[in-house]
């Protein structure tokens, strides 16, 4: 139930699309419920289901919740319910594809099975392709070729890699257990992970494999509800932390430096590039891109502290990078563009959107008692230990994301007072009191989350011989 029931309400939404947005907000409600019985539910696997779908083939609907996927099981669902509090006019239909991809996502981030992982996978690809072909901007189409270009490059090379993964090391199914009791060894396993490494950059993404994301996002509807799905979508860095690093670890052992390399680059990057971007959706799309960077120095440092930091990120993260895309929105009501400064002196008319604003931003730069804080000082911390030269390259995205974050926000909030604009209202402050609330407490108590997502960190980091 965990897992559909954001698909049940959303082919309803399709069907009755006034309906769309209440069902949507019970549906993920609940999921959202379940999700936080599993992460306090202590350790171990906390739910399985294992039943087969092709045995003849090796094939099982295998799901289980583990600590990283209760984290997620939680964060999905509770991420999608604030984006549909935050967006009471987005058309119906738009809504109900975001309640179908976020069963594709929690499938994601639950299976068991790597052809199972594969086909939610590939079902997670039709409502983005929709949300973007439908609802999108004038310049819909270039962006969606250019993302189902790169999607498509990315699956089949996964596709290759899923058979060399069971047939090169001689498993009787797709199982993750079997798979990882019967591992790839030699040359054949270099090329297996490359093919997964290449689909899983294409996902996170890395540079230069990330050109698609930009257009992605500015080319969504402009209320940010799809932009919200994006941050949830991490499928990129989870799949090397899930599936890559633990079926092919002496590969990624000798790839480790490169790796590393351009992790702690694309966070350099895409802060950089931020700095000089004039809409906010593309100015946001490069600060999550620096996140990402960040994320995946975490995952292949090897380390618990590393990967800790990184699932963390990629969970919680869509609070306040999915809360800024929706800010931005806002800002699009109000002014009818997603220009950086519309307008200035911005907080004289609209105090409450002021400081709300700004406290996403603080959480996104990653100030110490806020959500995003945790995140990327664990990532960093376990990737001092892997490569302290590369660790102080991705450091520097963490300078240049206050000074992005800070300058966007001051060119429209301060100055002399320019053209008004009402302040929050209604189902807005719904939205922010609880995003605010959620993000201070994840900030000040990372806990909830970082401890069991660490039951995984751990089991990884054990492949190279335990290291903090």
């Amino acid at each position: 139930m965990l897992i559909f029931l954001p698909a049940l309400a959303g082919l309803i939404g399709l069907v009755l699309p006034r309906w769309a947005r209440g069902l949507g907000l019970v549906a993920t409600l609940i999921s959202a419920g379940l999700g936080l019985s599993y992460l306090l539910g202590g350790p171990g696997m906390r739910a399985l289901v294992e039943v087969p779908l092709l045995k003849e083939a090796g094939v099982y609907y295998a799901v289980g919740v583990d600590g990283v996927g209760a984290a997620f099981a939680l964060l999905v669902p509770l991420g999608v319910f604030l984006a549909l509090l935050a967006v009471p006019e987005a058309p119906g239909r738009m809504l109900a594809l975001g309640l179908l991809m976020a069963t594709g996502l929690l499938g994601i981030f639950l299976s068991l099975d790597l052809v199972l992982f594969y086909l939610f996978y590939e079902a997670t690809l039709i409502p983005s392709l929709l949300l973007l072909g439908v609802y999108g901007g004038k310049n819909r189409v270039k962006a969606l070729i250019k993302f189902a270009l790169f999607t498509l490059l990315g699956s089949l090379l996964m596709l290759a890699g899923i058979l060399a993964a069971r047939y090169l090391g001689g498993a009787e199914t797709f199982l993750l257990r079997d798979l990882l009791a019967h591992r790839v060894s030699g040359a054949a396993a270099t090329w297996a992970f490359l093919a997964f490494a290449l689909a899983f950059w294409v996902k996170t993404p890395l540079f230069p494999l990330h050109v698609w994301l930009p257009d992605f996002h500015a080319e969504n509807h402009p209320s940010g509800f799809a932009d919200v799905l994006g941050t949830l979508y991490k499928v990129g860095a989870f799949g090397f932390f899930r599936w890559a690093i633990p079926l092919f670890p002496e590969a990624f052992l000798a790839l480790k430096p490169y790796l590393l390399f351009f992790a702690a680059f694309t966070a350099l990057w895409g802060a950089w590039i931020a700095y000089a971007q004039t809409d906010w959706k593309r100015l946001i799309a490069y600060g999550a891109l620096a996140h990402m960077g960040i994320a995946a120095l975490g995952v292949f440092s090897g380390t618990t502290q590393g990967a800790t930091g990184a699932l963390f990120l990629l969970s919680v993260g869509a609070l306040y990078t999915g809360g800024l895309f929706l800010l931005a929105g806002w800002l699009y009501r109000r002014f009818g563009t997603l220009a950086v400064a519309p307008t200035h002196g911005l907080a004289k008319h609209a105090p409450a959107l002021a400081a709300v604003f700004l406290f996403m931003v603080l959480a996104m730069i990653g100030l110490p008692g806020l959500a995003g804080f945790p995140g990327e000082f664990m990532s960093l911390l376990g990737a001092w230990a892997a490569s302290p030269g590369w660790t102080l390259l991705g450091f520097l995205s963490v300078i240049a994301a206050a000074a992005w974050g800070l300058t966007a926000y001051q060119r429209l909030f301060y100055g002399p007072p320019g053209q008004a604009a009402e302040d929050m209202k209604g189902g807005e402050w719904t939205y922010a009191a609880l995003a605010v609330a959620l993000i201070a407490f994840l900030g000040l108590y990372p806990r909830l989350v970082a401890g069991p997502l660490a039951e995984g960190a751990r089991a990884l980091a054990a492949l190279f011989g335990g290291g903090q």
